[in-house]
């Protein structure tokens, strides 16, 4: 700014200012205006907001603190270049999101009926109606809910950006581009809070809907293979909206039942006060410069959580990268209302009613086995004869195993031979391995061969293992 045109610019933003707030003194420095002022408590909110609104019109920020028992009023120039609006791109996310949140829920729904062939007219349909569309309902709302408050509070915010992502969610989320800084704390926790109870109350009937379809649905059946399978840790509040739908266990889990899940997970994750998440705004504004270790605290507690899902360890990077600590908004001086302190609080509830600490974990292929031996451990043979031994094996596992069973510990002289029962003893052999598949059992033969000049008793040992898990059953047999 040339020098002549100084006095003109600080008169202007000094008589800005005393419209609304008598000015006792101007302090010029090159990239500010501090004035001090004099303010009455009980209008201040309203005084400054309508001063805000009226500096943004001549491209100035205004921002009031309250140090050593004096009000400052510093005015800067906004470096914002006003651009026209383009909603081309905020389209072009819109679709792109909707088609992969579509194979999200294509891939969804043909696991979800045993589809051979997944890439269907009908499958995509499908997954579009039960996955793609609430996700993003949820979604949108969530973003819609932030903007139309931001519009309240006259904070300029663009529509929702939508981030199109690969199965199995198809979407990273949707966010708003705040386009002014935050007027005042009442802001912060109505714009921060609006968008996770907006998504929350699309996000409930769709959870109603999803377990309404899961519990007519199909139940969950067959082995889970040697890769394992993904499961999901259902949060607090779902589990409680489940107590209103009766349902079988195991009972597979319908694309819309996961739809909500994404939506409790994304309500938690947003919530969690920590930098300028929703969960940082209102905790920004309840706390002010205190809630800066609540930061802190949030940031660690994710590092810790780590241990339960290595997710968190990712997100606390992106929330560390993004800055832990919330920027103060430009009136920092007025006192919350009784409604706004409620409506932050009850973020918090909706905090813990929807966070888990491990949103997903693999259940591991488990090939346990349990051994019975008919009729007991311990039997008597006259010499010079045979005698058999039947022994159950049952998977207790979740999945297929293979199992090998080896005689130890055999006399001299004596013979030991194995075959399934259902088999021949043509068939028998010292080391017996076969299938047993997910809840099958098997009935195994154990026989013995004792020679004739003996009188003893001896024990052999029966090894059983199956994928690293081994069992031993001890066999006396006494010779009379």
């Amino acid at each position: 700014m040339p020098a002549e045109d100084l006095p003109a610019y600080v008169e202007q933003v000094r008589s800005l200012v005393a419209k609304r707030f008598p000015v006792y003194e101007v302090k010029v420095s090159y990239d500010a205006i501090r004035l001090l002022v004099r303010a009455d408590e009980s209008t201040l909110d309203k005084n400054f907001e309508e001063m805000r609104k009226e500096m943004k019109g001549h491209g100035l920020v205004p921002l009031i603190n309250y140090s050593k028992g004096e009000h400052t009023v510093t005015v800067v120039r906004s470096n914002r270049v006003k651009k026209p609006v383009n909603l081309w791109i905020n389209r072009i996310l819109l679709a792109v999101t909707f088609v992969t949140t579509t194979l999200a829920g294509t891939l969804l729904w043909s696991e979800y009926v045993g589809a051979e062939n997944w890439l269907t007219a009908e499958n995509i349909f499908y997954g579009a109606l039960f996955f793609a569309v609430p996700l993003m309902a949820i979604l949108g709302v969530h973003e819609l809910s932030h903007y139309v408050a931001s519009k309240r509070h006259g904070v300029d915010a663009s529509l929702p950006y939508f981030i199109p992502s690969i199965p199995p969610f198809g979407t990273f989320g949707a966010f708003i581009s705040m386009r002014d800084p935050m007027p005042n704390r009442k802001a912060l926790v109505d714009i921060g809070i609006a968008g996770p109870l907006g998504g929350l109350a699309v996000t409930i009937p769709v959870a109603l809907i999803g377990l309404y379809l899961t519990a007519n649905g199909h139940s969950v059946e067959g082995p889970i293979g040697d890769s394992g399978v993904m499961a999901i840790m259902i949060q607090p509040l779902y589990q409680l909206l489940a107590l209103f739908v009766p349902m079988a266990d195991s009972m597979a889990l319908h694309p819309t039942a996961f739809a909500a899940w994404v939506g409790f997970l994304v309500t938690a994750i947003n919530l969690l006060p920590v930098g300028q998440l929703d969960g940082g705004h209102v905790a920004r504004g309840l706390f002010g410069e205190k809630a800066v270790y609540l930061g802190y605290a949030t940031f660690a507690l994710l590092a810790i959580m780590t241990i339960f899902y290595d997710g968190w360890f990712l997100f606390a990077m992106l929330v560390f990268l993004l800055g832990l600590k919330h920027p103060a908004p430009l009136n920092d001086v007025s006192k919350l209302d009784k409604r706004t302190v409620v409506l932050g609080l009850a973020g918090l509830v909706v905090l813990a009613a929807t966070f888990v600490p491990q949103p997903i974990t693999t259940i591991a292929p488990d090939h346990s086995f349990e051994m019975n031996v008919l009729g007991g451990n311990a039997t008597t043979v006259a010499a010079g004869s045979s005698v058999e031994f039947t022994i159950l094996v049952n998977n207790t596992g979740n999945t297929d195993s293979q199992v090998r069973m080896a005689i130890e510990g055999i006399p001299a002289n004596w013979t030991a031979s194995l075959y399934l029962s259902n088999g021949t003893s043509s068939d028998a052999t010292n080391v017996l391995i076969f299938p047993l598949d997910f809840e099958d059992r098997a009935s195994v033969t154990l026989m013995v061969n004792v020679p004739a000049d003996v009188s003893l008793t001896r024990d052999l040992t029966l090894v059983t293992t199956a994928s690293g898990i081994e069992r031993s059953e001890l066999l006396s047999v006494t010779v009379a």
